[in-house]
């Protein structure tokens, strides 16, 4: 076994903590689907559901499969193990399954349980990958390599399309254990900017971080909405927004510098002082500190106050209706992050790609496992799971676009189905609305928003403009407990420390934060940590996903 190989581990999120036994720290994916159900089992209620029971094999296996337990489902559904869709599955699919309810915030423990008293499920479903790795280390998963390739024809179609599933799902032993669900990649972060009062002042869209603190200056300072009061922001600080500027200065812990993985410093200065200067000059609110969960900022913007929006899409989204109420002469668009001193970056987004199945190595039956796995990324399995049967749930308009005949009912019906499709493709599903919006509404609004959403994939999607860090957190080497302890608290510290660089005036400067963040890092053991990301990097470079490959995937 060469030492590259033993190197490599499968992909932990920075938060996460891992113990040596379970994992307890529970990991939800950035971004979850929702999706839609059916009435009752279609026996024979759909052609597509005629064509998946005729395709069964002769030979019907019986396996178990996880399903997470959130306590969402009706009771007049049933629960997680009998409801509509475990009996749609079971009469529609190639084998009998019996669901294993699997508590979501106690995943880790509730399978360490069940696998140490021999009854953990044949497929084990679980959004962590730290604890699969951990479940791997004991021997306790089944290389899924010979499976595929005997018995599989849906999920090997994935395969051959999305070579990078096989870097990602591989381990150290040379050998795949893990199924991947594959969506298209989707923007989370964005920055938006008041073009009306652009056009009022006279000014362009920033392009750089100099241009960007002229632009956030004018619009806290030269009464943009006319009033004739100074009671406006430039810019906002809270929140996510504080990390949007770091990442305009590639101000990440860890980076690809001259072909080596090092933990840089040399960037924070910069981000901190831009910050330090936005705040000193009254162009942030004062209380920005105070706002952890974004919600002054969000009425900031909503009431037509803020210039300069740094924020989720999907908060973005919501307050932009609410603007468009108190403010109707709002316009706002998005722009790509300014450049800095060390290149053109772009916010956070969820990736295309997410393991989340693995076979325990005890099933009785892998092939019926393979079988449940094809059936279950099967297109026309998929639909059903997204939109639930045909004139049951939805009826498709002149596009071939679902509507649902009844929302209300489908909400109570298929409103607990999301986890029944923890690895189904969705990559290839008729993409029907915009940035959450129809583009058959006739709302003026929402086509408003349907123009700024397609620009924001051109700005945040391109691979010039790429997520500052090395690759996706989600695919960050596994850490051992010691290394994870020092990666979070470099993370923590440096963020605490720096923030009150911002808000002290001249009693706490930047470089003495500088200065603190370092002596922090190194007596934490700091230096540990590097060696270990060096080594890792200079084995892994060629066989492991990286940011840029993570932009360059195609999906037609």
């Amino acid at each position: 076994m060469s030492k590259r190989r033993m190197k490599k581990g499968t992909v932990l999120s920075v938060t996460a903590a891992l113990s040596l036994v379970t994992v307890l720290a529970a990991c939800s994916s950035a971004k979850e689907e929702t999706a839609k159900e059916t009435d009752k089992p279609a026996a024979s209620g759909t052609a597509a559901a005629t064509t998946q029971a005729s395709t069964a094999p002769a030979k019907r296996g019986s396996i178990s499969v996880a399903i997470y337990d959130r306590g969402q489902v009706p009771k007049e559904e049933g629960s997680y193990t009998d409801n509509r869709w475990t009996k749609w599955i079971n009469q529609n699919g190639p084998a009998d399954v019996k669901f294993v309810t699997i508590p979501r915030n106690e995943s880790q423990q509730k399978y360490s349980i069940l696998f140490a008293s021999g009854e953990a499920p044949d497929l084990v479903l679980e959004f962590d990958n730290a604890f699969i790795n951990t479940l791997w280390s004991q021997k306790q998963l089944l290389p899924i390599n010979d499976l595929i390739d005997k018995h599989s024809t849906e999920y090997k179609k994935i395969l051959e399309k999305f070579p990078a599933i096989k870097k990602l799902a591989t381990k150290p032993d040379g050998k795949m254990y893990e199924f991947a669900k594959v969506t298209k990649p989707e923007v989370l972060g964005t920055m938006v900017i008041r073009k009306d009062w652009l056009d009022k002042l006279n000014l362009k869209i920033p392009e750089t971080v100099e241009e960007l603190y002229q632009v956030a200056d004018a619009f806290a300072n030269k009464d943009p909405d006319g009033n004739g009061k100074k009671d406006t922001f430039g810019i906002n600080l809270s929140q996510f927004a504080s990390y949007y500027v770091d990442a305009m200065f590639q101000n990440e812990m860890f980076i690809v510098e001259n072909g080596e993985l090092i933990r840089q410093f040399d960037r924070i200065k910069p981000a901190y002082e831009f910050k330090k200067k936005l705040f000193d000059n009254g162009i942030v609110d004062k209380d920005f500190l105070s706002d952890k969960n974004g919600q002054k900022a969000e009425q900031d913007f909503a009431n037509g106050k803020l210039g300069i929006y740094l924020a989720y899409t999907s908060v973005v989204s919501k307050n932009f209706d609410t603007l468009k109420k108190s403010t109707p002469d709002a316009v706002i668009v998005p722009m790509a992050f300014p450049k800095s001193q060390y290149g053109q970056f772009g916010p956070d987004f969820n990736p295309p790609l997410a393991l989340t199945a693995s076979v325990n190595a005890k099933a009785k039956d892998p092939q019926a496992v393979m079988q449940y796995v094809d059936f279950m990324v099967k297109p026309s399995t998929v639909e059903v799971f997204t939109n639930g049967i045909e004139n049951v749930n939805y009826k498709k308009d002149a596009t071939g676009c679902p509507q649902p005949i009844d929302a209300a009912k489908n909400k109570t019906e298929m409103g607990y189905i999301n986890d029944y499709k923890m690895f189904m493709p969705t990559y290839n599903l008729q993409q029907c609305t915009i940035g959450g919006r129809s583009p058959q509404s006739t709302n003026a609004v929402d086509q408003e928003w349907i123009k700024i959403a397609k620009e924001m994939d051109k700005l945040y999607l391109d691979p010039a403009r790429p997520h500052p860090g090395f690759t996706h957190s989600k695919f960050r080497p596994s850490l051992d407990k010691d290394l994870n302890t020092i990666f979070n608290d470099g993370w923590n510290n440096m963020n605490d420390i720096m923030a009150k660089s911002v808000v002290s005036g001249n009693s706490y400067t930047v470089d003495q934060g500088v200065k603190d963040v370092k002596d922090a890092w190194d007596k934490a053991g700091g230096k540990k940590l590097e060696d270990w990301y060096k080594n890792w990097y200079k084995e892994n470079k060629s066989s492991w996903i990286f940011m840029d490959e993570l932009y360059k995937m195609k999906f037609d």
